[in-house]
């Protein structure tokens, strides 16, 4: 199919208070705005059943546990021993910091001219 007739747009997502219609200068070319309401605070519990998606990623990080991770470094569960979405949260933070040691590094501040 050929692109050439076909207007390209970009679709930005904004979370928050806000998040507004105005212009943004440093998205050249055309965009969508689309507002994403913040959830409410009772749509947070951290003691809800993990779901489907949440299960599907635990066996991911177990299965990236075990093939990258040294055995004394692995964390001893299972993922269906991960029962809650909070438990499940820090399962998968603890994975994450041992398969990315380095620290988010802060950008430099602009040089001056």
């Amino acid at each position: 199919m050929n692109d050439a007739g076909r207007k390209r747009t970009k679709t930005v997502v904004k979370r928050g208070p806000r998040a507004t219609n105005q212009s943004n200068s440093s998205l050249p070319g055309d965009y969508t705005s689309i507002r994403v309401p913040i959830p409410p605070t009772s749509a947070f519990n951290k003691d809800r059943p993990a779901g489907c998606l949440l299960q599907a990623q635990l066996r991911h990080f177990h299965h990236a546990e075990s093939a990258r991770l040294p055995k004394e470094k692995h964390d001893g569960r299972r993922p269906e021993d991960i029962r809650t979405e909070a438990e499940a949260a820090a399962y998968i933070a603890k994975i994450t910091k041992l398969l990315h040691p380095q620290r988010r590094r802060k950008p430099r501040p602009p040089e001056s001219a």
